[in-house]
């Protein structure tokens, strides 16, 4: 085996292509030789005539060995395996059979190496098969004349075979194993009533119709793009929020409820609510891995997107008068919110986006408060005033009902015409989103690319974060066209871009091969399938929603068997991540139930503690009262899992089929090759013993980001004692430098240059041009 293992596997010059039958020929000498040894015990010190392998080793055809030739050559090691070799036999046996080259390779290397553990078949398929392709190697061999048993070989372009997820407990039961295909839509529950839907103002909408990112005022010429009034935005402090709609909680939303009784759907929600559980189903269903590019080119998510679990609240409301079913919300889990200056500044800048100048008046506090005389014209007025009403559209699949609040409208868009609008904070803002005194930042953005300063450094941490994938879900659950996102500091926009679903889906959903392969047999543009990312995008969303549904009614079932938490609601957590040992994703679910008093104090614990940005504490008090949110949370979620039912623990794992394959697919990331490709999902539902530590693990995951950002950003402010200044970058000391340059404060940094950039454009902005096409 010595033998085997470092001739038959390595050579100094690179990987020897040996077949099959040139190692049992080698491994029938070493049993030849044993055989020898063993007859002559007596005289060990007699010298081992030297064997002659020319005839094993003049073969190097490229060939990959079957399952069958395998099985036969792991039977032929076990009969043929020494029990005890002496030391002797095997430098006489490395003397003769092994070249001076090698031998001397095999002396040079590492010995205190540990010695791998995995089997012949498995070294074979991932090291000696890697030069079978009969393809250039991506990378050189090492050039050392050294053979160490861990030396890298070669990757081979061949994506590696998905490794076989490991048992689950012997206590696991399977509840549920089924094989879905998606043949339903999302459909349109109600008409809209598009007069009610809100409309670009500002002349913004033909951003809808050009491509990329559109500048509100050119950087070099300082000549507006569009209004010099989205240059100042009005203060939080100033606008009259009582002259919006405020928002509506899915719990507590009776025109739902009501649609959903009508519609015979047991589940009823809203995108925010649905959006991080939908994530989720992502990482599970496309078997997300960061370093396979082929299939996710687009910038990995940050550590947050892969730690965080998703939590929601489902609560029996009533039951069908008509079918007799209970009927359930499921809301998001807001135990761990904190508000902050950015989740309330949104709703006050789509106004302004929405809202021409002189009518965004009656916005402010000053048009509130304005004294009026006569009582008449303040009646009348009154009756102008009355609040713009929100706008829903609701889209049903299967069991459930979703409600999607309607932002914007323009008809000469494709489907309905609706889009969502999101305000998007700056990177300097976003990472410091704690401080409450965000108003004050200065960074800008001038540059379409770069990073920092640049459209390309906002459109890459919309990736990153998942936000951008967050926003998809919401466009596709509310059957919306796409995205307008407007880029801000909170002082001042600088710059808008659409982007329709189709585009969006076309970075989460899409495929190397499918640029290389789609043309090929093609008579016709619709043969080409350029909307095939938008294709994988629906079903995966409606395959996600089916197992969703399947998921939640187990878990109500197996609740419902304990009479005393019939119709219980409870928290949901669920949390797909990589099966150790494996290059699969498995789905860990957890329910808890919840009396109606848990789930009030559950969803009312941000306003129990002052941690919002509107509290006049200081940012040492605000780190404490953070603490003192956690640590009560953690041990209200401790105190959850004690009652009889404890914690309901299940997993989910999942196979795709694609044509008419009888077996799944093997490749680590399925991907239909068209869109008439036959597409079948089979996934199981399995039951596992309750497992306490893991749910509390992951909550504790969520509730210590409650202090982690704000206590990075409360140290970086104590340490932040220097005064930044062009002036004196060039005389700084070196310890200076190293304050500015740290990566905690490098953006504080670049909010200070971009004061200085503002003080420099001052006199070109005094006398404010916007740009008319000459006649």
């Amino acid at each position: 085996m010595l033998v085997i293992r470092k001739f038959g596997l390595r050579e100094s010059k690179g990987v020897l292509r040996v077949r099959l039958s040139q190692v049992r020929n080698i491994h029938g000498t070493v049993a030849l030789l044993k055989e020898k040894n063993e007859e002559s015990k007596s005289s060990e010190e007699q010298k081992i005539s030297p064997v002659d392998l020319s005839s094993a080793l003049k073969h190097t055809s490229k060939l990959r060995v079957t399952n069958q030739e395998f099985a036969t050559l792991d039977q032929e090691i076990d009969l043929s395996r020494t029990k005890k070799v002496s030391k002797k036999y095997t430098q006489d046996i490395n003397r003769n059979v092994l070249s001076p080259e090698v031998q001397n390779a095999i002396k040079t290397e590492d010995t205190t190496a540990p010695t791998p553990t995995r089997n012949l078949r498995s070294k074979t398929n991932s090291k000696l098969l890697v030069g079978f392709t009969g393809k250039p190697l991506s990378k050189a061999p090492p050039k050392r004349n050294t053979l160490s048993k861990h030396a890298a070989f070669p990757k081979s372009s061949r994506s590696p075979k998905p490794h076989k997820a490991p048992p689950l407990s012997k206590e696991a039961i399977e509840i549920i194993s089924e094989t879905i295909s998606i043949d339903e839509d999302v459909k349109q529950v109600q008409q809209l009533d598009k007069s009610k839907i809100a409309r670009l103002a500002h002349k913004l909408d033909r951003t809808l119709f050009s491509p990329g990112v559109h500048f509100l005022q050119d950087p070099r010429t300082r000549i507006y793009n569009f209004t010099p009034y989205l240059k100042k935005i009005i203060k939080v402090d100033e606008f009259n929020f009582d002259a919006i709609e405020t928002f509506v909680s899915v719990s507590k939303d009776q025109s739902l409820l009501k649609v959903a009784e009508q519609e015979n759907k047991k589940f009823y929600s809203s995108t925010s609510s649905m959006t991080s559980a939908l994530i989720q189903f992502y990482l599970l269903l496309n078997n997300y891995m960061p370093n396979t590019e082929e299939r996710f080119p687009f910038p990995k998510f940050s550590g947050a997107i892969e730690r965080v679990a998703s939590s929601v609240v489902v609560q029996p409301k009533e039951r069908n008068s008509k079918t007799g079913e209970m009927i359930y919300a499921v809301e998001s889990d807001k135990s761990a919110d904190t508000e902050i200056l950015l989740s309330v500044m949104g709703h006050c800048l789509e106004a302004l986006l929405t809202t021409e100048e002189k009518e965004f008046e009656r916005y402010t506090l000053n048009y509130k408060n304005q004294e009026i005389l006569d009582l008449q014209h303040k009646q009348q007025m009154e009756d102008q005033e009355d609040k713009p009403q929100n706008t829903y559209n609701y889209a049903s699949y299967g069991d459930f009902l979703m409600r999607s609040q309607l932002d914007c409208y323009d008809e000469r868009l494709p489907g309905n015409g609706t889009f969502d609008l999101k305000t998007r904070a700056v990177c300097a803002i976003r990472y410091d989103s704690g401080n409450p005194d965000l108003e004050n930042n200065t960074y800008q953005i001038w540059k379409l690319n770069g990073n920092l300063e640049s459209f390309e450094r906002e459109y890459i941490d919309l990736i990153r974060t998942g936000a951008l994938l967050k926003y998809s879900f919401q466009a596709r659950i509310g059957q919306m066209d796409g995205i307008f996102i407007a880029y801000h500091n909170i002082n001042s926009f600088f710059g808008f871009q659409y982007l329709p679903l189709s585009e969006i889906d076309s970075t989460f959903y899409n495929h190397s091969r499918n640029e290389i392969t789609r043309h090929i047999g093609a008579t016709s543009l619709e043969d080409i399938d350029d909307d095939l990312p938008s294709y994988v995008a629906d079903t995966q969303f409606k395959m996600s929603l089916e197992i969703w549904e399947k998921l939640l009614k187990v878990i109500i079932k197996d609740i419902n068997q304990v009479e005393e938490f019939k119709d219980t609601a409870f928290r949901l957590v669920l949390k797909s991540s990589r099966i150790p040992g494996s290059s699969r994703q498995r789905m860990h679910v957890m329910a808890v139930p919840l009396d109606q008093e848990q789930v009030h104090m559950l969803q009312k614990f941000p306003s129990t503690f002052k941690t919002g940005y509107k509290e006049e504490i200081t940012p040492e008090e605000r780190l404490q009262n953070l603490t003192r949110h956690r640590d009560e949370l953690n041990e209200f979620n401790k105190k959850t899992t004690k009652s009889d039912l404890g914690v309901l623990s299940y997993c989910i794992d999942v196979d795709h089929y694609f044509g008419n394959a009888k077996s799944p697919v093997k490749e680590l990331h399925a991907y239909p090759r068209s869109k008439d490709q036959p597409w079948k999902l089979r996934y199981s539902i399995k039951r596992l013993p309750n497992n306490p530590k893991q749910y509390l693990d992951l909550l504790a995951t969520t509730t210590d980001m409650l202090t982690s950002n704000h206590k990075k950003n409360l140290e970086s402010t104590q340490n932040d004692d220097y005064e930044f200044s062009l002036n004196n970058v060039d005389a700084a000391q070196s310890s200076d430098r190293k304050k500015v340059t740290d990566k905690a404060n490098v953006l504080k940094v670049y909010s200070a240059i971009g004061k200085a950039r503002a003080e420099k454009w001052e006199e070109k902005d005094a006398n404010p041009v916007m740009y008319k096409p000459n006649p």
